[in-house]
């Protein structure tokens, strides 16, 4: 399905729930290939080293986040990563912080509209983890 330009509200952060080390773009791609996305399901993923993946065009609607209708109104970014028991890299949050600077002046999305996926109404999910989310609260006060 497309993805107006105007019609993207919100970006969402998500982690990969899986070690850094030993996750890969191509390794969540094929999973997600795996249960019939298509592709992977964000827009954008920030592997271990900080390696930006281009996943889905930023006009294809995402398969990241059904709660709330939110896939028909944002861009989905995910860090490897299981953010309960690990800290993002500094070579992560690097390239987070860049990579929102740049969308949300695109699409003019305001720094409350930039969340971890836990935080949109109706997700039954721990996901980005404390550690990303606890990043994501101070970055947006910033």
């Amino acid at each position: 399905m497309k993805l107006a330009k105007e019609n993207i509200k919100f970006i969402i952060v998500h982690q990969s729930a899986t070690k850094k080390a030993e996750t890969s773009f191509e390794k969540i791609k094929k999973f997600h290939l795996y249960q019939g996305m298509g592709n992977i399901a964000y827009h954008y993923f920030i592997e271990q080293s900080g390696r930006l993946r281009k996943g889905r065009n930023e006009s294809t609607q995402g398969t990241h986040t059904k709660a709330s209708g939110m896939n028909a109104k944002s861009l989905g970014i995910c860090l490897a990563g299981e953010f309960n028991t690990e800290t993002p890299e500094s070579s992560q949050l690097y390239a987070l912080k860049s990579l929102l600077n740049n969308l949300s002046i695109k699409y003019k999305v305001p720094r409350k509209n930039i969340i971890g996926h836990r935080e949109v109404y109706g997700s039954a999910t721990e996901c980005p983890g404390d550690n990303l989310s606890e990043w994501l609260t101070e970055w947006r006060k910033h």
